[in-house]
């Protein structure tokens, strides 16, 4: 990982209008827990080529690891004005409103769309998709017994 963070940062500082590096850098960082360098470089990134759809992907995982929820759904959701049937900001979405903003029907909606798009599923998110539909069925069978 120092070697890569290297070249990349010397790739950043000799071509700074080229995305890849910036994205590869803030990677790097992300993965190495130092989130504010992710969110800045991968924030350059977006800003050298605004069309790639991997780079805002990326930013939107970088913002959710900060605790930015609103912005990690507006980068997701740019990825996807970008290239709708990209499935990784689909899957990403779909985590942050099943986890983090507790909307559960949004999530269940976008996991499904997300194995749409997985020609050989994903057993993860399939088991996913069965606890939310369970736990949805258990939520009406409580509000029905309040009711009584």
């Amino acid at each position: 990982m120092p070697e890569a963070e290297k070249a990349f940062l010397a790739l950043t500082r000799s071509h700074p209008d080229l995305g890849g590096p910036h994205a590869n850098l803030g990677i790097v960082y992300r993965q190495t827990g130092r989130l504010d360098l992710a969110v800045s470089e991968l924030e350059s990134a977006v800003k050298c080529n605004p069309q790639q759809p991997v780079f805002w992907n990326q930013l939107g995982i970088a913002y959710r690891q900060q605790g930015q929820f609103a912005k990690a759904r507006d980068a997701y959701e740019h990825a996807l004005s970008i290239d709708p049937g990209y499935p990784a900001p689909i899957l990403n979405l779909g985590i942050l409103f099943d986890l983090y903003l507790w909307d559960s029907k949004r999530a269940l909606e976008l996991y499904d769309r997300y194995l749409a798009l997985t020609p050989g599923g994903d057993a993860k998110v399939s088991k996913w998709v069965a606890d939310l539909k369970n736990r949805a069925r258990e939520g009406k069978a409580d509000n029905r017994k309040e009711k009584e």
